[in-house]
């Protein structure tokens, strides 16, 4: 994924992290970001990627906006960490 993309991708999860009335209009820019973030993940990478991709879905899932908010942060955490990682 180009360092271009991991950035518009964090904001754009970030953004709703901060305003759930953005999730519904910022979905369907994320998704595609989130399909090529598991596809391009570098070896050994894969898994993280996938969990990754599975909580910030989450986040899109459920309504209560607790859980959102769980979801989408714990997706903006690992989605960090694993930028540092791969960008090494």
């Amino acid at each position: 994924m180009e360092q271009q993309n991991q950035q518009t991708l964090t904001n754009l999860v970030y953004d709703i992290y901060e305003d759930p009335s953005l999730i519904e209009d910022h979905q369907v820019l994320i998704q595609p970001l989130l399909s090529d973030l598991v596809a391009k993940a570098p070896e050994g990478f894969e898994g993280m990627a996938t969990m990754i991709n599975t909580h910030i879905s989450n986040g899109f899932k459920f309504k209560n906006p607790k859980i959102q908010k769980f979801e989408l942060e714990s997706g903006l955490l690992k989605l960090k960490t694993y930028l540092q990682k791969v960008n090494l």
